[in-house]
């Protein structure tokens, strides 16, 4: 694959996208991918944030192709070249596509799409995420409660899309939960992209956010396994045959709807009926690879980690991935260096 330099790939998301994470750090992509943080919305303006020295720096490492500031290998766009990794020319976005023709590091708009992850609080507790159940309480709620506000005042008002939530569960924090309760007010406001377990996405609780129904631009619901006993291993606090029903109800929706599997050594033989499963529900399969985020410890994550080419099951491994590749609903993200590198 030819290098991005070559190519004349830029990426849009230092251009359109905000990261806000817990205590209210800023970033302009995912951390796991682009590690340094702009600041603090809890303690600056998002003006000084957002065309601050440090985003002008990174819109530059984009326009001159180097990516210096990105992890490659990390990053499921760079790695596989797709977007928001693109030509000038492809993006779709007009205010965002000029602001690249001119090179501009300093913008006139602020961030049209947000990722809000300040509230890790959640309903299940996954091995590829956390170690235990968490919900947010005393100064922790009193500070995702601030973000919330924050968010509210600067950001929403100019805000295109929010992904809800790249940390924790929409529907299991109860700071997210009240922020959808207030979405649910604004008929005009932003298209959402839910990024959920699902456990509580009920249709009860859908049929009480009808403003919401129409301006669900995407699903993604996490669940790294096929079976029952996989889920109970992998989602613990999570009941399989719950998901399932939800994800009867939620596949009625018509929404564009993504089944994820962090792939992992308890999981990856199940990778074929995981495709079963998304197709059941016209759902695209999505795969990606383990990331050690701190549950684990060195050996426990080498233990798990199949992806890596001297696991002693990554042989099987990848001949599954090579031929869930073949499948036109699925997508493998970062694993797509699996393939490349045997």
């Amino acid at each position: 694959m030819s290098t991005l330099a070559e190519q004349r790939l830029i990426c849009t998301r230092p251009f359109e996208w905000c990261e806000i994470h817990p205590g209210g750090s800023i970033f302009l992509c995912c951390p796991g991918w682009l590690k340094r943080p702009l600041g603090n919305i809890l303690e600056q303006d998002i003006d000084t944030l957002w065309n601050g020295p440090l985003a002008q720096e990174i819109r530059k490492s984009i326009l001159n192709h180097s990516f210096h500031n990105c992890n490659s290998r990390r990053c499921p766009f760079l790695s596989t070249q797709t977007e928001p990794v693109s030509p000038v020319a492809s993006v779709q976005n007009a205010e965002v596509r000029t602001a690249l023709e001119q090179r501009q590091t300093q913008l006139d708009y602020y961030p049209r799409r947000l990722n809000l992850c300040f509230d890790d609080s959640c309903n299940l507790s996954c091995s590829s995420c956390r170690s235990e159940i968490h919900q947010a309480f005393g100064k922790e709620l009193e500070t995702c409660e601030l973000v919330a506000e924050r968010i509210i005042d600067q950001l929403l008002p100019q805000a295109h899309e929010i992904t809800l939530s790249g940390f924790g569960d929409p529907f299991g924090s109860p700071t997210y939960l009240r922020l959808l309760h207030d979405l649910n007010q604004q008929p005009d406001g932003p298209d959402l992209r839910l990024h959920t377990n699902a456990q509580l996405w009920t249709e009860q609780l859908w049929a009480a956010l009808p403003a919401l129904h129409s301006r669900i631009s995407a699903a993604e619901i996490s669940i790294d396994a096929a079976t029952t006993e996989t889920y109970a291993l992998n989602r613990s606090g999570g009941s399989f045959s719950r998901l399932l029903n939800n994800l009867e109800f939620i596949s009625r929706l018509c929404l564009p709807l993504t089944l994820s599997m962090v792939v992992q050594a308890n999981n990856y033989r199940e990778i074929p009926a995981f495709i079963d499963l998304a197709n059941q529900f016209n759902a695209t399969a999505y795969f990606s690879k383990l990331v050690n985020w701190g549950t684990f410890s060195q050996l426990e994550y080498r233990l798990r980690a199949v992806h890596i080419p001297e696991h002693p099951d990554h042989a099987e491994f990848h001949s599954l991935l090579i031929r869930a590749a073949a499948h036109p609903r699925v997508k493998i993200g970062n694993l797509l260096a699996c393939i490349d590198g045997g």
